[in-house]
């Protein structure tokens, strides 16, 4: 028994334990390349931030950053009107929000993945049209988004919340548009 329990405390510390080290160092990593800006130190954060994220997927912090990167990529992207941008703005936006909403479910009282939600589904709505978007009802999840983050937070990202709503409330068509407070 004592072979077995030191055997398992081994296996911890040779293997276990290096992942998490990892994950830090790919974690600051992809931040100092994602602080540097621009379109391909997004992209190659966001390869960093998947490997902090194989190495522990339930990372919050991991996740809504790497939603934040995808979101700022797809921005760069159509801002620079690289070819075939509503595809790459439409698959960026949708794996943006797959890993915000999963920075939601393992921070339910932080904005931060509420936030970057909403913002890639802007990006996703820029590739497949606002239609489509409300379409496939994102619009009800979006404006939640919104709305929860500026509850936890309206200067979150000097104001994002409060800017996020007004240009979202500017955005979707009458007759889809919500209702004014």
């Amino acid at each position: 028994m004592k072979w077995f329990l030191l055997g398992g405390l081994v296996f911890l510390l040779v293997f276990i334990s290096p992942m998490g080290l990892m994950a830090e160092d790919y974690l600051s990593e992809a931040d100092a390349l994602y602080n540097q800006g621009g379109m391909e130190n997004y992209k190659r954060a966001i390869d960093l931030y998947l490997k902090a994220l194989e190495a522990n997927p339930n990372d919050y912090e991991a996740n809504w950053k790497c939603a934040r990167a995808y979101r700022d990529h797809g921005e760069e992207v159509k801002k620079q009107n690289v070819e075939g941008w509503k595809d790459i703005c439409a698959r960026y936006g949708k794996d943006g929000m797959k890993y915000a909403q999963k920075a939601i479910e393992q921070g339910p009282n932080k904005p931060d993945g509420y936030y970057y939600y909403g913002l890639n589904v802007g990006i996703y709505s820029d590739g497949v049209s606002i239609l489509t978007a409300l379409a496939e009802g994102l619009k009800n999840k979006t404006q939640s988004s919104f709305e929860k983050a500026y509850e936890l937070d309206k200067m979150y990202d000097d104001a994002g919340p409060i800017l996020a709503l007004g240009r979202f409330r500017a955005v979707v068509p009458w007759p889809a548009d919500p209702p004014y407070l």
